[in-house]
């Protein structure tokens, strides 16, 4: 039945037509949205909420909170939300999307070798999303739905890069992210470095859980190959880190975020599961 629903999934985006592509940002995202006031961004950011399994009111402080980047495109979070429920349908958890209007900029890391990052739209901005996760999304998360301390980290691309400096910024905070094709060729390689201190220098008692992919052919994919490579090599020396990785069989670096969000959800499922 899995394999059916992704397969019809598949179809479904595959075979959109060009009206159907005019309408993408049209189309509403699932749950409830909010509009707060960022301190880190000075200026007003969206939220998109969705309960999955989560009765309105239900009380716990163990809710499993999944927060979604680049959330500013509805049908990759309503994919997100909707497979979930799917593949964990006894599990309540509650879904942030997060939009991030200028990736290039709050999705990327402060930036060591400013000459690699120049054909980027301001860069470096990464801490002050940081910031805003864990001083103003987290917290209004927190009160308004009772959630608990687990918490999961969901990007594509760049919010894929995002995902992993925020789990090594705090592995206290995130404990579990989900990367599909991450960008960690950006500012020559600098994650990759900060990977490997990681490793070798993480003394905490909470075990991490990543879930990575990659695609494959396409040129973009290609060009992060080498350095996914070097984080795999990485991440698998140290005992702390439960690592799942898969070669996607996908051609085209846009379309690694839907098998991606179907693979990694399965890949993460102890950490899901766990109570």
């Amino acid at each position: 039945m899995k394999k059916v629903l992704l397969i019809l999934l598949f179809c479904i985006f595959h075979s959109w037509n060009g009206k159907a592509q005019a309408d993408f940002y049209s189309l509403q995202p699932l749950g409830d949205r909010y509009i707060y006031d960022s301190e880190y961004f000075d200026d007003s950011r969206e939220l998109q909420v969705y309960r999955s399994g989560v009765d309105a009111m239900l009380k716990s402080d163990s809710l499993l909170t999944i927060y979604v980047f680049d959330a500013q495109y509805p049908p990759t979070f309503n994919l997100f939300c909707s497979t979930f429920e799917l593949l964990y349908p006894g599990v309540p958890c509650i879904i942030v999307g997060i939009s991030n209007p200028n990736r290039q900029s709050e999705l990327t890391p402060p930036y060591t070798d400013e000459e690699s990052v120049k054909g980027y739209d301001d860069p470096g901005k990464g801490d002050s999303l940081l910031l805003s996760l864990e001083k103003e999304i987290i917290p209004f998360i927190k009160s308004r739905y009772n959630t608990g301390s687990r918490n999961i980290l969901v990007g594509h691309s760049l919010g894929g890069t995002f995902v992993t400096y925020a789990l090594l910024s705090n592995p206290g905070l995130f404990q579990c992210i989900l990367s599909v094709s991450p960008n960690y060729m950006y500012s020559k390689k600098m994650m990759i470095d900060k990977l490997s201190e990681f490793t070798k220098e993480y003394k905490g008692n909470n075990q991490l859980y990543m879930y990575l992919a990659s695609g494959k052919k396409d040129k973009i994919e290609e060009s992060f190959k080498p350095a996914t490579e070097e984080a795999i090599k990485i991440l698998s020396t140290c005992p702390k880190i439960v690592l799942n990785y898969d070669s996607l069989n996908i051609e085209k670096h846009s379309h690694t975020i839907f098998e991606g969000y179907y693979r990694g959800l399965l890949g993460l499922k102890n950490y899901i599961n766990k109570e």
